[in-house]
């Protein structure tokens, strides 16, 4: 969706009908004036915005496992010729550009929407209406963070308009997300469950916004905030690394995430998309991932014995046929009877390991890589071996675990953004141009070259 233009779907009359199915035939006449919202009615738009939410991380899941080069296509196992390449027309692009912005800019304006109410509320201390607040603000600084990456300069947006925002430089918008992020940790009083926004999530977002702008303290700062809480813990073994992702899961991982199990339609259906070479999924794992990713490391940064191997792969017919983490059924080591349910997982401890040990750098943050290298090898190093690395050897170290750790978890392409190791990608071939999307051609369009111009390069 434009900026410019409003959007049909009014998420209190989905929550309020119950019938997903009549949204098609939403017009803005049926929409709820706001002052007319009771508290009730926000808690129930507050579900449908966390629908809303889910689907929309799910949708924009895969990208960044693409364009870093973790999948190849489902006919073969070889990777995509141009996984990198994208246009602002969409054509001969690997990512759907226009849908990524609509999809980002229709799910803002449902939170808007919702935030807009809390904020014109005259009872804020109300413990529901905080609730609604601090959920909103850290909806509204996800969908931005992901905006930021990818694009860039984006508009940015408020509160639900008709009017066109032009965009903003993209330091600005990185410091609306910051903002953000502290008005949901001023309305959030504590930890609530994994399926809802908390203060453990808060922090696990804000982490992953300061390591992407190089606010290396201030990022290891909110993760050892978040570990802490001792009611996280990294998996021991293959069957509980396995487990992060099945319906409903009890994993000691998992920070925030999406339960995805109350949906009637557009399931979260994740081995739907990527699973095996036989034609039926869109993706699988690239043959140089499924043969090498974790395979032991003898010299240098050794490591051996990875748990996460038989967690992730699996082998069910030869080389041809090649099963990653979300089972399509049975394949995995956890078996997932019901693969339509697989939680949409945010945020996880392991991350936040991850990085305070970057965060801090080697003399400090090797005490934090080796717990967690401890806890996915049966043989790692030290932390004086991981303190005798050189520094390009330890952030290689780094960026090799991200991978292992996050493999279809949209975290690579991000990873090589952000550090600048753009030798990473066997693809880039130099158009570095290509770490920024381009702004979708229909959009410049309708609001100009002057509200929206162009990213460089394309």
């Amino acid at each position: 969706m434009n900026s410019r233009i409003l959007l049909y779907f009014i998420p209190a009359i989905m929550m309020l009908t119950g019938c997903s199915g009549a949204l098609d035939d939403i017009k803005p006449r049926h929409a709820i004036p706001q002052e007319d919202v009771t508290e009730s009615d926000m808690s129930k738009i507050l579900n449908g915005v966390y629908s809303s939410m889910e689907y929309y991380t799910y949708q924009l899941w895969f990208n960044d496992d693409i364009q870093g080069e973790n999948f190849a296509t489902s006919t073969g196992v070889t990777p995509m010729l141009d996984p990198c390449n994208m246009s602002p027309e969409n054509v001969n692009s690997n990512v759907n550009i226009l849908s990524y912005w609509r999809n980002s800019f229709s799910t803002l304006y449902q939170v808007n929407y919702l935030l807009g109410m809390y904020e014109n509320s005259s009872d804020k201390d109300n413990v529901t209406l905080r609730e609604i607040g601090g959920a909103c603000y850290y909806f509204r600084a996800f969908i931005y963070y992901r905006l930021a990456v990818h694009y860039g300069n984006v508009p940015v947006v408020k509160e639900c308009t008709d009017d066109i925002i032009a965009i903003s430089p993209e330091k600005d918008v990185w410091a609306f997300i910051e903002s953000d992020l502290s008005k949901a940790h001023e309305c959030t009083t504590g930890t609530s469950t994994k399926w809802y926004v908390s203060a453990d999530a808060i922090n696990a977002l804000a982490a992953r916004v300061m390591l992407f702008q190089g606010k290396k303290e201030e990022a290891a700062g909110y993760a050892l905030e978040v570990l802490k809480n001792t009611a996280y813990s990294l998996s021991k073994n293959s069957m509980e690394y396995s487990s992060i992702y099945l319906p409903n899961s009890s994993s000691n991982e998992i920070i925030f995430g999406y339960v995805n199990n109350t949906r009637t339609s557009s399931y979260c259906n994740f081995a739907g998309v990527v699973n095996d070479v036989d034609g039926n999924w869109d993706y699988s794992p690239a043959k140089d991932c499924f043969d090498n990713l974790y395979s032991d490391v003898t010299s240098g940064a050794v490591r051996c014995g990875d748990i996460r191997k038989v967690a992730v792969f699996s082998s069910r017919s030869g080389e041809n046929n090649r099963v990653i983490r979300f089972s399509n059924g049975q394949q995995q080591l956890a078996v997932n009877e019901d693969y339509l349910h697989t939680p949409v997982v945010v945020s996880r401890i392991a991350e936040m390991y991850l990085v305070a040990a970057e965060g801090l750098g080697k003399e400090n943050g090797a005490v934090w890589l080796h717990k967690f290298l401890s806890s996915r090898y049966l043989l790692a190093l030290s932390e004086n071996d991981i303190k005798n690395l050189s520094d390009i050897e330890y952030q290689d170290l780094s960026l090799d675990e991200r991978r292992r750790e996050f493999y279809a978890e949209g975290m690579r392409w991000q990873d090589v953004k952000r550090t600048g190791r753009y030798d990473l990608l066997n693809t880039l071939d130099g158009r570095t141009y290509l770490m920024y999307y381009p702004i979708p051609q229909a959009e410049i369009d309708i609001a100009g070259t002057a509200a929206y111009p162009q990213n460089p390069g394309y």
